[in-house]
């Protein structure tokens, strides 16, 4: 009984050995996967660095252009002297809005951060519907409103990325 149990034992052991594992095209198949994997890899791992890099590099022009963050928003002080309609739409062509100030903390950060020149700023604050200030870039009424009502005059805009 233990040498019929021996030679079952090498037969199977003999059938399991001599039986291939992967059939030559599943073996093509997975070499195939593995050179598109590696490739992958690479290709992400160039990708990265790129991105990596070109961050770097907005982040320097961050600092270049004089772009000022704040609360989770990035301002910027154009130089071009535009009236206020002019001054939105090209904030809205960049991807921004002319800055929504919500609260005296904000207003002073951005007073204290602006150009030091006798030059106005634009804000986005509008009384399309007169006496009502509405905010350009969500349309909320405003509830902070410290400045002055001025009009039809050229100004430098301050710019915000969300």
């Amino acid at each position: 009984m233990i040498s019929v149990r021996i030679i079952l034992l090498m037969v199977i052991c003999k059938a399991v050995t001599s039986l291939p594992c992967l059939s030559n095209e599943s073996k093509k198949d997975f070499d195939n996967s593995r050179i598109a994997l590696r490739d992958m890899e690479n290709h992400l791992g160039n990708t990265v660095k790129k991105v990596d890099s070109d961050f770097q590099v907005l982040g320097k022009d961050f600092q270049k252009t004089k772009w000022y963050k704040y609360n989770g928003h990035c301002y910027y002080y154009g130089a071009d002297k535009q009236n206020w309609f002019t001054a939105e739409r090209k904030c809205r062509e960049i991807g921004g809005y002319i800055a929504k100030i919500d609260d005296e903390k904000e207003n002073g950060k951005l007073y204290a951060s602006r150009p030091k020149t006798d030059d106005h700023l634009w804000i986005g604050l509008t009384d399309l519907n007169e006496g009502e200030y509405r905010w350009t870039f969500d349309q909320t009424k405003a509830t902070y409103l410290p400045w002055k009502r001025s009009y039809g005059k050229k100004a430098m805009a301050i710019i915000v990325l969300p």
